[in-house]
């Protein structure tokens, strides 16, 4: 009798373990994170990689161990994975993986994951303010005639604008980067346009501390024949994204053109940036003319898998972009990168949308004798504010 009590309570533990198997709704992952080459150490301890659930937004933090291996328990289901550290000497380490599955029936005790770091440094020219989301207008129409984008010297150097670029990075937001799905993005799409400073090489110098401002519109946006008056004077910029060619720009007297040095769009009769979130970028040509560049063949590509295979797009070396700011419409479309990782970690949005009369506006980390240095972590989510346009009066 007794034996027969222990076989019925050896099944019954044999049942509950089998259950508990079933039923598990987490599992163990270890993901090791992956050095750049010519990295001989790097202070994994002092990093932390995230794990966030892509469908319910759970975020999940677990500090490395010193060989590179951060370990965590979570529920299953799709996540992405991040890791973003800056080192004292402003050395950027990052890596994201968009999408991994760690589902049941994978079988595996624990998932591992290997991720690759990428390696950049902090910038000194960046992208201090871009107000692309527009206005409400005259009886309160929807109005984006008034954007700007404006430029800062980070440094304790003198920059010079000389020849650098301006542009923005195919495709348009709202779609999946065809780019970045199917290509290894160590070139850099540029959509249609691109701009140009003039100068021979020091004929603008932008001093440390000092800023630039480039209008789609060098106008008054707020009188005269405009009369907007929730929008911006542009009038008093610096720079215009101007050209003959494009029949609804405007530009104020006193105003510098950019000069339009390439336009893959011959019907366009005006530049603007996507209200829903412009990719901005700034570069500059190393080793080459502009000129030599451009009109090689081998620099232009097709979209992959597009079905229009006339149109070739122009690809920079993501080691020319100086600097970008990657923004996106709003949170559902955070996934949507269009550039690679050591370029930007994660895009930033203005949750108060289109037509908002808001601006994106990089914070201030310090001061020094002065002149303010704004944060740089190649992290748009975390080193801009949303805030009204600085030249709203």
């Amino acid at each position: 009798m007794r034996m027969k009590y222990y076989v019925l309570f050896f099944f019954v533990l044999f049942l509950c373990a089998c259950t508990g198997d079933e039923n598990r709704s987490s599992c163990s992952v270890s993901v090791q994170l992956l050095s750049s080459t010519d990295e001989v150490t790097l202070p994994f301890e002092e990093m932390e990689v995230v794990l966030t659930n892509k469908d319910q937004g759970t975020v999940y933090t677990s500090s490395c161990s010193s060989d590179g291996v951060a370990l965590f328990n979570v529920e299953y289901g799709y996540y992405t994975v991040a890791v973003h550290y800056q080192s004292a000497s402003g050395i950027i380490f990052s890596g994201r993986l968009e999408s991994l599955s760690l589902l049941p029936e994978q079988g595996e005790e624990v998932m591992k994951v290997q991720l690759q770091l990428a390696r950049s440094k902090i910038n000194a020219l960046v992208i201090k303010e871009i107000y692309y989301v527009g206005c409400k207008g005259e009886l309160g129409a929807d109005y984006q005639a008034d954007q700007y984008v404006t430029l800062y010297n980070n440094s304790d150097e003198t920059v010079y604008l000389d020849g650098l670029c301006l542009a923005l990075v195919d495709p348009m937001p709202g779609i999946v980067s065809p780019w970045v799905k199917y290509t290894d993005m160590k070139r850099i799409p540029v959509a249609d346009m691109t701009w140009q400073f003039p100068g021979s090489g020091k004929e603008y110098p932008l001093l440390p501390g000092a800023e630039t401002t480039i209008a789609t519109n060098a106008v008054d946006h707020t009188g005269g024949e405009y009369q907007h008056a929730n929008s911006v004077d542009l009038s008093k910029v610096d720079w215009g994204f101007w050209h003959v060619s494009l029949s609804k720009q405007n530009i104020a007297p006193g105003v510098k053109p950019l000069n339009l040095h390439l336009n893959l769009n011959s019907t366009a009769w005006m530049y603007s940036f996507p209200v829903v979130g412009p990719t901005f970028m700034i570069f500059g040509f190393e080793g080459i003319s502009a000129e030599e560049y451009v009109n090689n063949p081998l620099n232009r590509e097709n979209r992959s898998q597009a079905s229009n295979k006339t149109k070739f797009y122009l690809m920079i070396p993501k080691e020319w972009v100086i600097d970008c700011a990657e923004c996106v419409e709003n949170e559902a479309k955070l996934a949507n990168k269009r550039v690679p990782d050591e370029l930007n970690h994660e895009p930033v949005y203005i949750p108060e949308g289109d037509y908002s009369g808001k601006s994106l506006i990089r914070k201030s980390a310090a001061s020094t004798n002065g002149r303010f240095i704004y944060q740089d972590t190649n992290n748009a989510a975390e080193d801009f504010i949303v805030s009204k346009p600085s030249l709203k009066k």
